[in-house]
């Protein structure tokens, strides 16, 4: 089991209530982002901290590898572009 702090800022609102992590694979430039790499590490069994509005929000345990996803709809249309990467989660508590 590892630990996973992850910031979010307009996603949390999507994600948390949605039971996943969502993340483009690279910089709409096409550059990495380390960021952006080490959620490929994120493993089942894993816990994550939700970071939005100044302080920890929520809780998680992953429940899936990553895989495949188009950007959410609900993001709505902005400049994240594909290839993305997607978490299921498990048990996120939070407010």
């Amino acid at each position: 089991m590892r630990y996973w702090w992850v910031n979010q800022k307009q996603t949390y609102g999507h994600e948390v209530p949605g039971g996943y992590l969502w993340s483009p694979k690279r910089k709409s430039n096409g550059h990495r982002n380390p960021f952006y790499e080490y959620m490929r590490e994120v493993a089942p069994g894993d816990v994550v901290f939700s970071f939005a509005d100044g302080g920890v929000k929520a809780i998680g345990l992953i429940a899936s590898h990553a895989y495949e996803a188009p950007k959410p709809h609900e993001f709505g249309a902005g400049t994240i572009q594909s290839p993305r990467a997607r978490r299921n989660l498990s048990g996120f508590d939070g407010s």
